[in-house]
């Protein structure tokens, strides 16, 4: 039976001996990839997991194997939460400023993103695996936007396929340099600005009501608890 350690955003691992060990050697680089700023030896994370190095090659092939595993789980790990259900009946805007919080909270508390979205971002393992899930998240996105149009809150005229990839860019980018940063900047400010950088863009008029507050509370609760629920 699966189980989550400690952690939000940790991997998940099984009861398996044979899958115990793989999760224990994904583990390992994990925290030698943060450690090392991007980088890691198999002989140091073979001794960190308690395997022999011969067992690490036997799993993963070789260290680009390995890096490739590690790639695919941290994404794995950022579309469950971002893509996490909340309440439909939510106001659009109110529900995409969730997800984009959530995507922040993410970033800010996994311990590997920022060598994923910096020094490895440039690695070949990382651009063909990414590039696939980028294309599938730029796709999201684009419904999202046509989404809100069919709801009323953005404006026709407003091509989603382009919109789409203007916002996913843009956070990307945004938030791999804030991550980057020696002082990062406050998540929740990080968050606003970024909203209102896709409010403007998507020409959305700012929430004022104290109901639409309250929405956005609930739709942020829902994320936490589901993140809770994961773990």
């Amino acid at each position: 039976m699966a189980r989550r350690p400690a952690g939000r955003n940790a991997p998940v691992t099984t009861n398996s001996p044979a899958n115990g060990a793989r999760a224990r050697i994904v583990a390992a680089a994990l925290q030698a990839l943060a450690e090392g700023d991007g980088d890691f030896e198999m002989g140091d994370v073979a001794r960190r997991a308690r395997v022999s190095v011969g067992l690490a090659y036997h799993y993963f092939g070789s260290k680009a194997g390995l890096i490739s595993v590690l790639i695919t789980d941290f994404h794995d790990r950022h579309e469950a939460v971002v893509n996490s259900c909340v309440d439909k009946a939510l106001p659009w805007p109110v529900r995409e400023k969730a997800r984009l919080k959530a995507s922040i909270e993410f970033m800010y508390g996994d311990p590997v993103a920022a060598v994923m979205m910096g020094k490895l971002s440039s690695n070949s393992e990382v651009i063909a695996i990414v590039s696939g899930r980028r294309s599938a998240v730029i796709e999201m996105a684009a419904r999202n936007v046509a989404e809100g149009q069919r709801r009323g809150f953005i404006a026709a005229e407003i091509d989603p396929n382009i919109a789409g990839a203007a916002i996913v860019g843009a956070v990307n980018q945004a938030v791999a340099k804030a991550i980057a940063s020696r002082r990062r900047p406050d998540r929740d400010q990080l968050a606003d600005r970024l909203w209102s950088f896709i409010a403007g863009g998507l020409s959305l008029a700012p929430p004022t009501t104290a109901r639409s507050s309250e929405h956005a509370k609930e739709a942020t609760s829902s994320w936490a608890r589901s993140g809770s629920r994961r773990r």
